[in-house]
């Protein structure tokens, strides 16, 4: 059995830095995707621009290698972690890629692979901090550490949500204060923007590249374009990002898939997210030569069906699918725990409320004996002054009687 997947790689005439296009692949339909519904706002109440830039972990460069779905992941998941929990560092991205490679058997090949398996790895297994299992192209292929694996349990998502291809809906997400991932097919004029600023593509004389995954983070309806993270590194684009048009992204012609994660409890990430859009993103009038990116040279990457024995990995991969039963059917046991450990939170915080209001009845009871104990002793020191009253009284009246005999 052979697996074709034939890729382009884009070579900056400048630099000879050399990105891989077209890894991205659409998602299978499934009727089971959670869906993202847009009904907290009105249209009428969205901001007319949101950017969640400052709340970003810093641009990645994914360089010749098809993992744009895990870097735009990995990105979506770095910005709810700083968010929610104050986590800056970065999560590894090739844990993501080589695991959601792996549910299809293509883990080791740099085939690409879809937003919904990265976001099945980050459901069951997590993924691990970036030191455990760094982003280094010569160990692409490889099966993680134990310790990656460990470590991974720890940054398991909560809930993901497929967004319609819509701009009021992709429009919503965002002033939610949520990126979305999405897959969009790229053409030339893609890699000849100004300042990261994205044309309409031209269908009829322009060259096809590929698919491509981004991290959307933000819109401007003066500029009527949306913001995304790319991961070609900082210095490309806009410091990494790029502008793209509502009419680009929110059709289905281009578009095939949109994700967001997010807390199962929405939290409000909107007090510093909204802008008034006087200004848009960028001058409209901007024309100079210097603007416009760096030309590029495009090459066919080799054909994978060479050299590739599914014999010969089917073994890993079945390894590979036992553990990922196995980590499935532990996350499965670890919600009940969880529900279990819930019921019996609930259980021990109404005891507790039960010995609390004893602790409280005991603390009545004892300052009522402490003041019946006061008074006792009053009583104690009265009669004591009464007994020596009586013994004065006493020796008076033996005085008395002494005298009286010698009369």
């Amino acid at each position: 059995m052979t697996k074709k997947s034939q890729k382009l790689i884009a070579i900056a005439r400048s630099t000879g830095k050399r990105l891989k296009l077209g890894s991205y692949r659409p998602d299978k339909e499934d009727p089971n995707d959670k869906k993202y519904a847009a009904d907290r706002y009105s249209s009428e109440e969205l901001p007319s621009r949101v950017d969640l830039r400052q709340h970003m972990s810093a641009v990645e460069d994914q360089g010749e290698v098809g993992s744009c779905t895990a870097n735009a992941m990995a990105g979506a998941y770095e910005y709810l972690a700083k968010r929610t929990l104050g986590y800056s560092g970065d999560v590894s991205r090739l844990f993501v890629y080589y695991n959601a490679r792996a549910l299809e058997a293509e883990h080791k090949k740099d085939v690409g692979t879809s937003l919904r398996n990265c976001i099945q790895v980050l459901r069951v297994m997590g993924t691990c901090a970036e030191e455990i299992w760094p982003y280094d192209p010569e160990t692409l292929n490889e099966r993680p550490s134990s310790e990656a694996y460990e470590d991974a349990a720890r940054f398991l998502i909560e809930d993901a949500q497929r967004i319609n291809i819509d701009l009021d809906a992709m429009k919503h997400c965002l002033a939610e204060g949520y990126p979305f991932a999405f897959g969009l097919v790229l053409f030339e004029s893609f890699m000849k923007s100004r300042q990261g600023r994205i044309p309409m593509p031209d269908l009829e004389n322009e060259q096809f590249l590929g698919g491509h995954a981004m991290l959307c983070v933000g819109y401007s309806d003066q500029s009527q374009v949306f913001v995304a993270r790319n991961s070609w590194g900082s210095d490309w684009g806009d410091k990494g990002y790029c502008y793209i048009p509502y009419d680009y992204i929110a059709n289905p012609q281009y578009c095939a898939d949109c994700w967001t994660i997010r807390k199962v409890t929405d939290l409000d990430f909107t007090s510093d997210i909204w802008y008034e859009d006087e200004e848009g993103f960028y001058e409209e009038d901007c024309e100079d030569e210097e603007d416009y990116e760096d030309d590029y040279d495009y090459e066919d990457e080799e054909d994978y069906d060479e050299d590739y024995d599914e014999e010969y990995y089917e073994e890993d991969y079945d390894e590979d699918e036992e553990d990922y039963g196995e980590d499935e059917e532990n996350y499965d046991e670890d919600e009940e725990n969880y529900d279990e450990d819930e019921e019996n939170y609930d259980e021990d915080e109404e005891d507790y409320d039960e010995d609390e209001e004893n602790y409280d009845e005991d603390e009545e009871d004892y300052d009522e004996d402490e003041e019946d104990y006061d008074e006792d002793e009053e009583d104690y020191d009265e009669d004591e002054e009464d007994y020596d009253e009586d013994e004065e009284d006493y020796d008076e009246d033996e005085e008395d009687y002494d005298e009286d005999e010698e009369d």
